[in-house]
């Protein structure tokens, strides 16, 4: 009987504790930020200043501009390129918070470079802009996401890292009721709007600041085991933390047993051959089934059934609702059902809905047209529950 108690595997505490929770809160702030900053790009107000900068520089001929368009289009990628390498050495060199902290204060000066845009209405001047956006993104992004996995408990990860796709989706909502025309949406508010997410990035850093590092990181990267218990025993709440001391212990030795590993040696490896091509193919596919071709789709729709205007402004937060409540439900059942299932079906639904898309779509049919937006949600609800996440 004994032996039979002893071998049964403890588990890992899964409360809440209010270290937890104002870490969660203060980094996921990061993540709401980033995706209003990025939305708020690609938004028509933004691109229309950009038309009027280059209308004050002498650039009459639209193709010329369409041309400029572009480039500024590309050099937020660009940034964001950059802002993932900076990001891995951030991490590493100063650790998860700090790398988030460093993050934020990018945001913040990207901010007050598109504010002063408006300003001084040059093309170089919007593209060092949009340079300094990309790298905030690129490195709050990921910066976020392995902050939040390595002070939750093993029971908590997969709920408190699908969160971070809830608060991307409320900096897109975010976007669209502060862009309509009663509020600030016209050129002249531009310079509010880009606060906004400098207003995120003070607010961020500022309940980040008290919150504990990465124990993963002291542990690891400082060699620091009595930090990294400590951390550990505020972020649970309780003293017995040696459970997960222990898988710390074993990743230490682990690690120190191994050489570092180029891309080429890793592909070798016989024991990780199979981890790697299932996180390629499942990191490809999410790349691919992207939202913007279904988009095209939805307009269409849309003008099929001569939708009036402010109907069609409503129709992306409606949209926002439905996915935020498919969101929710993931939250809730990745735990008990696990992230298999819920990739696969997202997946699936996916492919059926794109695929019914392809060979229902008509322009001249309105009754097409409802059923083509209907499945339209449907991709947007698999998207949430599989290659989104």
């Amino acid at each position: 009987m004994e032996d039979k108690e002893e071998s049964e595997p403890t588990t890992q505490n899964n409360k809440l504790t209010r270290p937890l929770v104002l870490s969660v809160m203060g980094s996921s702030l990061g993540v709401l930020q980033y995706g209003y900053t990025f939305f708020l790009m690609t938004h028509p107000v933004a691109v229309k200043i950009q038309l009027l900068n280059l209308q004050e520089e002498g650039l009459k001929e639209e193709a010329v501009r369409f041309k400029f368009l572009i480039l500024l289009t590309i050099f937020i990628p660009l940034g964001g390129l950059l802002g993932v390498y900076l990001w891995g050495y951030l991490a590493d060199k100063y650790g998860r918070k700090s790398a988030i902290l460093i993050s934020n204060v990018i945001s913040i000066f990207s901010a007050a470079i598109l504010c002063f845009d408006k300003i001084f209405q040059r093309f170089e001047f919007s593209l060092f802009a949009r340079f300094f956006v990309g790298i905030a993104s690129g490195t709050l992004n990921y910066s976020v996401s392995l902050y939040i996995l390595e002070i939750s408990s093993l029971n908590q990860r997969g709920t408190l890292v699908t969160t971070l796709v809830l608060f991307f989706i409320w900096g897109y909502i975010l976007v669209q009721i502060l862009t309509s025309p009663q509020i600030w949406g016209n050129e002249e508010s531009f310079s509010l709007l880009v606060g906004v997410a400098a207003i995120f990035a003070i607010i961020s850093s500022i309940l980040l600041v008290p919150c504990p590092e990465s124990p993963r990181f002291l542990y690891l990267q400082r060699n620091d085991e009595e930090k990294a218990r400590e951390v550990l025993k505020k972020l649970r709440g309780e003293e017995d933390v040696e459970e997960e001391m222990e898988e710390l212990r074993q990743e230490h030795f682990a690690e120190s047993n191994r050489k570092n590993m180029t891309v080429w040696e890793l592909l070798r490896f016989r024991s990780l051959r199979w981890h790697v091509i299932t996180v390629a193919v499942l990191v490809s596919g999410s790349r691919f089934i992207q939202t913007n071709a279904v988009l095209f789709f939805a307009q269409q729709s849309f003008q099929t059934l001569k939708l009036s205007a402010k109907t069609m402004k409503l129709l992306p937060l409606v949209g926002s609702v439905v996915i935020q409540m498919m969101l929710l439900t993931t939250i809730c059942t990745i735990e008990p059902f696990g992230r298999r299932l819920l990739i696969l079906s997202g997946f699936m639904i996916c492919i059926i809905s794109n695929i019914a898309l392809v060979f229902i779509f008509k322009n001249d049919s309105p009754a097409l047209a409802i059923l083509s937006i209907i499945l339209i949600f449907l991709f947007f609800v698999g998207y949430v529950m599989g290659p989104g996440l």
